[in-house]
């Protein structure tokens, strides 16, 4: 199940109850071994008063519970756990009985066909606790949230965790596990500060960006080097639509100007780029007309191919193909677009704190299902925009791709690709991109994105040869227009 639909349950929440009670969260460490013993990792509240403990394969996340002074999920989007503490003054005293009832039932009632069990009466490292398990539809899906209230000498505390509702049997027992390992920290830290990100373009807005990209393919080096202009109006429904149109484009291959093949692939891909869509709060949403797109690349593909190439269009376009499918082109936008913007969006880092996360990566010329990806993302600090007229924010992003899949199926494909078996020792991919932007309404001013793709193979007798293929890309935004939040 895809999070953002959990997670819209905890935004029901803050519907019901007072914004000063949701969302300003704590976390820390077991208070009963025999029950947590596999409960390996210590996570640290951002407000610096507690702490809890969670197992391999969990991470903390920056993506939901932007006031949560802690927030926790399986790394693959399995299950979810915030923890919300209430200091004297944030609320009105209340009973921690009371104050659980009250939350788990005023979520019940925004939630369809809600069912509630509890309360549970129980004791959380010495403090007096209180648990619900609320269930009910978010659309079409089904969740069931712990919710428990445990009141400390510090603070009254909030935990929820959630999970799809048919998954909670199996994830009962880590949620129950990760819950009862709650406590107050023993000394209070020095709060992190953090940043929330929030998506605000304007329905009116133009820019000119600068592009340029250094790759080297088996050892032969090229650039591309380009303008263009991109412009974001306003859709139907809540929708923005971005238009972009090259400008003026020099591809340089080996150090000389490349007038041939691949000046003419590069002029077909980058004319009447089709339009893609977003919604206000920057979800993207389609590619228009992708289906002519998608055709003409295939066509140019195929057209005045070097001599070396002559009479292979069959097969050249039967190992493309995959990476030129209607799916794969939407799919590729998609991915740019939330390693930009999309990803970041409604998100709150503390400033240097690198976040973990599970992705998937798609290489469809390999393989038709995605590969495993490991994500760190970071908020590295602050950084002049291009205009030099406000604060932006360096946004850090990087993935691996490698493991056993990914080494054989680019075996298979190198097999494919030459005819015959090839022994493939390694496959990696690292991708890196830096992206200053806006915080309070991630519009770009700069991004410069690295790739590197190795591949080790072992020859006949035994020796070791390694591909390193590298792009470099560095895009410049210049705006026409204000770039104020709407």
């Amino acid at each position: 199940m895809h999070s953002s639909r959990l997670i819209t349950a905890l935004q029901l929440g803050s519907v019901v109850i007072a914004s000063t009670l949701l969302f300003s969260g704590c976390a820390t460490t077991s208070n009963q071994p025999s029950a947590t013993s596999n409960l390996l990792q210590t996570v640290y509240s951002d407000d610096g008063a507690s702490e809890l403990s969670t197992p391999n394969g969990w991470t903390t996340r920056p993506d939901f519970g932007p006031d949560a002074a802690i927030r926790v999920a399986h790394e693959t989007g399995e299950a979810y756990l915030l923890v919300n503490s209430y200091f004297p003054g944030d609320i009105e005293p209340v009973a921690p009985t009371d104050f659980a009832e009250t939350w788990a039932f005023n979520l019940a009632t925004n939630l369809p066909n809600a069912e509630v069990i509890g309360p549970k009466s129980m004791t959380i490292d010495g403090m007096e606790a209180f648990r619900y398990i609320v269930t009910g539809n978010i659309g079409s899906d089904r969740i069931t949230y712990v919710t428990t209230v445990a009141g400390g000498t510090r603070a009254m505390h909030h935990l929820i965790g959630w999970v799809a509702a048919e998954n909670y049997s199996g994830e009962q027992h880590i949620l129950n596990q990760i819950t009862s390992s709650f406590r107050e920290s023993a000394y209070t830290r020095p709060a992190r500060q953090r940043v929330t990100l929030s998506f605000a373009w304007p329905h009116q807005l133009q820019s000119v960006a600068a592009f340029h990209r250094k790759s080297v393919k088996r050892g032969k080096a090229s650039e591309v080097k380009a303008h263009y202009l991109s412009t974001v109006r306003p859709g139907d429904q809540d929708e923005l639509i971005i238009s972009t149109r090259v400008v003026k484009q020099d591809v340089i291959e080996s150090g000389t100007a490349k007038g041939d093949y691949l000046s003419n692939l590069l002029k077909q891909i980058t004319t009447e780029i089709p339009d893609y869509v977003i919604s206000n709060e920057g979800e993207f949403v389609r590619v228009d007309n992708l289906s002519a797109y998608q055709q003409r690349i295939e066509t140019a593909v195929v057209s005045d191919l070097p001599v070396h190439a002559k009479g292979r269009e069959a097969e050249i376009l039967e190992i493309v193909r995959p990476s030129l499918s209607e799916q794969f082109l939407a799919a590729a936008v998609t991915d740019e677009w939330n390693k930009t913007v999309g990803s970041w969006v409604s998100s709150s880092y503390a400033m240097g704190k690198t976040y973990h996360f599970k992705e998937e990566y798609y290489a469809p010329s390999l393989a038709d299902v995605p590969f495993a990806m490991d994500v760190s993302r970071q908020i590295a600090g602050y950084a002049p925009c291009t205009n030099n007229q406000a604060h932006c924010v360096k946004l850090i992003y990087i993935a691996t791709v490698s493991g056993e899949d990914m080494r054989m199926a680019m075996a298979r494909f190198l097999e494919r690709t030459v005819g015959k078996p090839v022994n493939v020792q390694h496959v990696s991919v690292v991708r890196k991109r830096e992206i200053i932007a806006e915080p309070d309404t991630l519009i770009p001013h700069r991004s410069l994105s690295t790739e590197e793709t190795i591949v080790v193979i072992e020859d006949s007798d035994g020796k070791a040869h390694t591909s390193r293929d590298t792009q470099d890309t560095r895009v410049t935004y210049r705006y026409q227009t204000q770039t104020a939040s709407r």
